[in-house]
């Protein structure tokens, strides 16, 4: 049977409750007297928790005594339950149970979490002989003792310790590395560090350490040699370990620029001398700032030849790799041409691979750049120019071939736009091509933008631009770098399709615009 919303009002002789008072605003003890609720047989582990009776109670929960199961005795049910209740149906039972149940399932794990959860000594454990009805995802019987549900006590001086992988359900993966973080900072805050002479032989652990990284770099940042001497002979043999380490590689980065050409070689030989330990470096988000570090503060051409020629094997894949790029970033940044050559190589050869890449057209600008510097960027160009089409409309590739047309290399552009003729009104309508149409007018010649916009008003798809979410932006572009005659024409062909654009949501824009100009023409 369903129930209108007023028939779910409460009898006008009772206070006037809503519905949501019904499952919010009661106290246990209110609840607990209206319903006139037996005493279970077990002792809920929930003594603060409101709206938990009749949802917990298990087997021995009943209405107006008695035992039986939940549904015949849930409270929400039936219309007798002498209590000026109105009779509700089962599904809105088990809704009105299941709101409970979550909330104090959320409740008790954020107080757990917190430290605020206290349950008292001897207080008797709710199995899952008594959940049985409710069907409860219970992790296992020993979620609810003492130091699961994150119950610390006299906290902060305990461990938080939690073996489970979820507490009522919830997710705890990270709980281990949150209380940690916690602990570490507690104790970080009670260390005193004075000088480094007392900390002789634990130097690795406080690198490791938050608060004792910061005191660590502190003192080598006072560049005192005796002192970076000791920092560096203790962690010698830990450079790999510490590159990685959150708190480490902050103090690997401050050594790296005090240390002399010889600790720097140290350095590097412990860093390269295994080409697969240096590949998870260069892809680890900390490995990759110690690396790039190190880039800048390579010495000699010795130095700068021995990475070259490790990273080469592993030179795309590092380029395609969110963090790894950043490390051939800075060869092609800090090096020169002749010491990127074989980098260079490599990128020319998948250049149509790192175009269409995240993180690799980042790379092949920094490489576009390099090689420019040194006027031998043309095999580089050449690759690009010849895919300029496919590139353009590619999510990443249409910035390298803005990239060539920003150059403002004439002949590189006017390649660009006979790789591209014919397809300009295809690439407007393009959400990515459209910005390279748009950079064409910007770029080019008066000659060579008056042909691009010849090309789309002769189109029959040009009122389709004009309506375009992308379109309308490079008609738009077209109206203000235009000149003359050229201008007039495509003015006026706007002018001819008002009607199909004054209450067109991309149109009116082209047409706002094209009034802007016309007052200043």
């Amino acid at each position: 049977m369903e129930y209108r919303r007023r028939d779910l009002l409460p009898p006008e002789n009772h206070l006037g409750y809503s519905l949501d008072d019904l499952y919010y605003d009661q106290s246990l003890e209110s609840a607990l007297s209206r319903l006139n609720l037996s005493t279970p047989t077990r002792q809920s582990p929930f003594p603060a928790m409101s709206g938990l009776a009749g949802s917990v109670a298990g087997a021995g929960v009943g209405v107006g005594g008695g035992g039986g199961s939940m549904i015949r005795n849930n409270p929400y049910m039936g219309s007798s339950n002498g209590v000026g209740f109105p009779s509700f149906s089962y599904q809105q039972g088990q809704q009105a149970s299941s709101i409970d149940l979550q909330r104090m399932r959320i409740e008790s794990a954020v107080k757990g979490q917190m430290g605020f959860y206290m349950p008292p000594s001897g207080v008797p454990f709710v199995g899952n002989e008594n959940l049985g009805d409710l069907n409860l995802p219970w992790s296992n019987s020993d979620a609810l003792t003492d130091h699961k549900l994150g119950y610390l006590q006299n906290w902060p001086y305990s461990d938080f310790q939690c073996n489970g992988k979820s507490i009522n359900g919830f997710g705890l993966e990270n709980s281990e590395t949150l209380m940690s973080s916690l602990n570490n900072d507690h104790q970080g805050q009670s260390l005193n560090y004075s000088s480094l002479e007392e900390l002789r032989g634990k130097i690795l652990m406080v690198a490791k350490d938050h608060n004792g990284r910061r005191f660590l770099q502190g003192k080598i940042e006072e560049r005192k040699t005796q002192e970076i001497e000791m920092v560096f002979v203790e962690l010698e043999d830990h450079f790999s370990e510490l590159i990685v380490h959150r708190s480490g590689n902050f103090v690997i980065q401050s050594l790296i620029e005090v240390c002399n050409e010889e600790q720097i070689n140290i350095i590097l030989f412990s860093v390269i001398s295994d080409k697969e330990r240096l590949m998870a470096i260069c892809v680890d988000m900390h490995g990759t700032r110690c690396i790039q570090k190190l880039l800048e503060h390579l010495t000699n051409r010795d130095q700068i030849s021995l990475v070259v020629s490790v990273l080469r094997p592993f030179a795309i894949t590092l380029s395609k790799n969110v963090n790894g790029h950043h490390v051939i970033q800075h060869c092609m940044k800090f090096f020169t041409y002749d010491d990127n050559k074989h980098l260079l190589n490599e990128v020319a050869i998948c250049c149509l691979d790192l175009a269409t890449n995240k993180s690799g057209c980042c790379v092949l600008q920094q490489a576009l750049a390099r090689a420019q510097a040194e006027h031998k960027e043309e095999r580089l160009v050449a690759e690009i120019i010849a895919n300029a089409l496919v590139l353009s409309e590619n999510p990443y590739g249409n910035y390298v071939v803005q990239y060539i047309l920003g150059m403002k290399v004439p002949r590189y552009t006017a390649e660009i736009l006979a790789q591209l003729a014919g397809s300009f009104v295809s690439l407007s309508l393009n959400k990515f091509g459209s910005n390279v149409v748009e950079r064409c007018f910007n770029e080019c010649t008066e000659e060579q933008s008056t042909r691009i916009i010849r090309e789309i008003i002769s189109s029959p798809n040009f009122l389709m631009i004009l309506q375009d979410f992308y379109g309308n932006y490079v008609a738009q572009s077209a109206v203000v770098t235009s000149k003359g005659a050229t201008r007039n024409a495509l003015i006026n062909l706007i002018q001819i399709h008002y009607p199909f654009l004054h209450s067109h949501p991309h149109g009116k824009r082209v047409l706002a615009r094209t009034r802007r100009i016309k007052r200043h023409m």
